[in-house]
């Protein structure tokens, strides 16, 4: 960067509140910011001075008066630590990474709060009370949402009821088998000659589960004493043989 040299200027730099910088720099060109009314010295002993300008937000200012007036700022200044200079870019016409020297920063300090204005204490308070809000959990009625969720829910339900109640069930029927009794080959003989004295044809479930036996434990009996019907309204029945007392009926 090549520097031009300008006559030397003695410059206050000063940091101001961002609402206050932020309207400044919406203001047009050489328009005035403010007036600077010199003080008294603080305890610190730095210069002291009033800022009044009507370039603030909305007269919303620490001190402000009526809406659209001036607002008061305490600007407080003291020796900078050091020499400081100020560099800006050269105009429109000058060389590309040209720098101005403005001056130098013969003291440095910032700009607060004057006073509390009534119209600033409101402001402060509705601030501090968004601060304070605290974000709450609100019920909202999503029933209408849930409907899907909560069928699909009642079917799985019932599916699994119906599972639960198949195993139950086959648990009751191996428990009930192993509370069978088991027959001797006479005994098994004598209960189905009974079973066959009701009713003369029978089909082996229905026998099993009118004597409480196995199929598997009739079985031989049955081929031992009985013949299957091959036709008719009894077809695959079991009846007598005829040398035990069956016949065609």
């Amino acid at each position: 960067a090549r520097l031009a040299p300008l006559a030397m200027s003695s410059l206050w730099l000063v940091k101001v509140p961002r609402h206050l910088a932020e309207s400044w720099q919406q203001q047009p060109s050489g328009h005035s910011l403010g007036v600077v009314e010199p003080g008294v010295k603080d305890a610190m002993g730095r210069d002291t001075y009033t800022l009044r300008t009507s370039a603030a937000p909305g007269g919303a200012g620490p001190s402000s008066g009526e809406a659209g007036g001036d607002v008061e700022y305490k600007l407080t200044l003291g020796a900078p630590t050091g020499g400081m200079y100020s560099f800006a870019p050269g105009g429109p016409d000058a060389p590309a990474g040209e720098m101005v020297l403005e001056g130098r920063v013969t003291a440095k300090g910032d700009v607060s709060a004057a006073g509390l204005s009534a119209g600033y204490k409101q402001l402060v308070r509705s601030r501090q009370e968004a601060a304070s809000v605290r974000a709450e959990v609100e019920a909202v009625d999503v029933d209408h949402l849930n409907q899907p969720l909560k069928k699909a829910s009642e079917i799985h339900r019932q599916k699994q009821g119906i599972r639960d109640g198949k195993r139950e069930r086959a648990e009751q029927k191996q428990k009930a088998a192993k509370a069978q009794k088991k027959l001797s080959r006479e005994e098994l003989r004598d209960l189905v000659f009974e079973k066959f004295e009701l009713q003369p044809h029978w089909h082996k479930a229905d026998l099993a589960s009118e004597t409480g036996q196995r199929p598997t434990d009739l079985a031989p009996v049955l081929d031992e004493l009985c013949e299957r019907e091959k036709f008719g309204p009894h077809k695959m029945e079991y009846k007598l043989k005829p040398q035990y007392g069956g016949g065609a009926r």
